[in-house]
């Protein structure tokens, strides 16, 4: 169960990593 909930974790946190990333190239760097 536990271990599950990590894997979930690290799934979302690499999935909002690429949004961003992407979000960054395409506005030219929000930060």
């Amino acid at each position: 169960m536990l271990c599950f909930f990590f894997f979930v974790c690290v799934f979302v946190y690499t999935r909002t990593c690429q949004y961003n990333a992407s979000i960054s190239n395409f506005g030219g760097g929000f930060r």
